[in-house]
């Protein structure tokens, strides 16, 4: 049985292929930090270093900031050192690739920096399971005293009318238009869904919210987020009971189903890669080898010739073999 940590895995994988974990890593620490620190702000892809942009910084209203930069790259692990070291802030915070994906970067890691920064695994941070234990962190983190002591002209924090926030810096003021938000304290029961089953609902969010995107669309995982809540009049997805789960999960892919026609016009290699994807996992289900996918297809689509790949396959055939081979399926279970 898949564990949570086995899901985070997969989301990974997927997300450092397509080159979306630094936006899904800014948008979740933002959250955590907008949780433990309502009244402060976070800013993604500031220029903190002349040059160079840090991944996401936090300000206070004590005019002090944290700096996080992402390290998932080996080969960018002495560039990404280099903004986190020059980076004027009183904290600095890095978030590591877990050492199951990629070990060799937590290798340059700490073997460039051995007397490190303070560090958060990208599990800790993505993973629902970890949340409590990720915003302790934060928290601790950033109440103790400052590190650092950042350069006199690099960052003078002011606060206006309006809860709006000036940072003022030598590339020029950053104006923030500081919005609070109160979100309710989440309090696990008996009886609420699992942190596995929370796992496969926020990551069915990501890919609705990146199949959106690779549409051409603005980012939607907000919007998912709340229509999940609507749909089930819960405070959060993680209240939801066991059954209310299981069919969140069946509904998130019936949308996730009903979004790849917008991606078959906008983006065709997208559209098949998914096509083929759910070919082969009725194909493993049924005990299907590809040799006897492409008897299969032979015959149920009446071809004139045989194929020896999926790729020889029109669009209009290809959803029909998906579809014909997952009726298949349901039929045999």
């Amino acid at each position: 049985m898949s564990t949570e940590f086995d899901h985070f895995c997969k989301w990974a994988d997927a997300a450092l292929a397509k080159h979306q974990v630094h936006s899904a890593v800014q948008h979740r620490l933002a959250e955590l930090l907008a949780h433990e620190f309502p009244d402060n702000p976070s800013v993604a892809e500031v220029f903190a270093v002349k040059g160079g942009r840090n991944d996401l910084i936090h300000y206070d209203q004590q005019g002090r900031l944290a700096v996080f930069e992402l390290f998932c790259s080996t080969t960018q692990v002495p560039q990404d050192l280099r903004l986190l070291e020059q980076a004027d802030a009183h904290w600095k915070i890095a978030v590591l690739l877990d050492r199951e994906i990629r070990p060799e970067l937590s290798d340059a890691y700490f073997h460039k920096k051995p007397q490190t920064f303070p560090f958060l695994w990208l599990s800790q941070v993505m993973m629902p399971g970890k949340e409590a234990d990720c915003r302790k962190k934060l928290r601790f983190l950033l109440t103790t005293e400052p590190i650092h002591t950042p350069s006199a002209s690099a960052v003078v924090q002011t606060v206006s009318g309006n809860d709006n926030i000036v940072a003022n810096a030598p590339q020029g003021d950053i104006n923030i238009n500081q919005k609070k938000i109160v979100r309710p304290k989440v309090v696990r029961e008996f009886g609420d869904i699992s942190e596995a089953t929370a796992c496969a609902i926020q990551d069915l969010i990501r890919q609705l919210a990146q199949t959106d995107e690779m549409a051409g669309k603005p980012s939607s995982y907000g919007e998912w987020q709340q229509r999940l809540k609507t749909r089930y009049k819960v405070a959060s997805y993680r209240k939801l009971t066991v059954d209310q789960g299981e069919s969140a999960i069946r509904w998130l892919k019936q949308e996730l189903g009903r979004k790849l026609p917008s991606l078959r016009r906008n983006n065709n290699d997208e559209w098949r890669q998914r096509i083929y994807k759910g070919i082969w996992a009725a194909a493993r289900e049924l005990g299907f080898d590809k040799p006897q996918v492409y008897e299969f297809a032979l015959h149920q689509l009446e071809l004139k010739n045989p194929i020896s790949s999926l790729k020889e396959l029109g669009e209009q055939k290809l959803e029909t073999l998906r579809d014909k081979l997952r009726y298949r399926a349901r039929k045999q279970r």
